[in-house]
């Protein structure tokens, strides 16, 4: 009887464990890094993007996936332009159930407009992330920025609960 006592004593301590470690390693992630769940595409087309003093930049259309499944680019609706955006410089906002992007309305509008065929010129992509102030995951210097082990996480997909 006390051996089943003991098992059911560690048991109750290794689940409340692991729950407490999955708490803190999910609540310590800022949101721009980890929106905390997988998505449909169609769950996101849609949502409308804000900069963080609530200015309306508009919706997003489409999204760029590369030959690797990840994806580049979000698709502005801005205006009449489309903006391809890097899709790690928007951040999900929980209490006002948007995505943020920090730029000012000027910087946007001075934007490259976003054309399809424009994916296949290499100096327009990394252009496109520079002017958003990113740096294209597929360089050396952000794989460099992803492998350290500390601070920078790779990131996901957005959790609006």
């Amino acid at each position: 009887m006390e051996k089943k006592i003991a098992i059911i004593t560690g048991l109750i301590v290794c689940f409340g464990l692991g729950f407490f470690i999955a708490s803190i390693y999910y609540s310590g992630k800022p949101e721009s890094v980890n929106w905390g769940r997988a998505y449909v595409v169609s769950e996101i087309i849609g949502t409308e993007v804000k900069n963080p003093h609530e200015e309306d930049f508009g919706k997003i259309k489409d999204f760029v996936v590369d030959t690797n499944g990840r994806v580049p680019f979000a698709i502005l609706a801005y205006g009449e332009k489309s903006v391809a955006l890097p899709f790690g410089a928007l951040k999900y906002d929980r209490e006002g159930k948007h995505l943020s992007l920090d730029i000012t309305r000027e910087r946007l509008d001075g934007a490259p407009a976003f054309d399809k065929s424009a994916l296949a010129n290499w100096k327009w992509v990394e252009d496109t992330y520079n002017y958003f102030g990113h740096v294209p995951y597929w360089t050396e210097e952000r794989l460099a920025e992803e492998m350290s082990p500390i601070e920078n996480i790779p990131s996901g997909f957005p959790n609006p609960e």
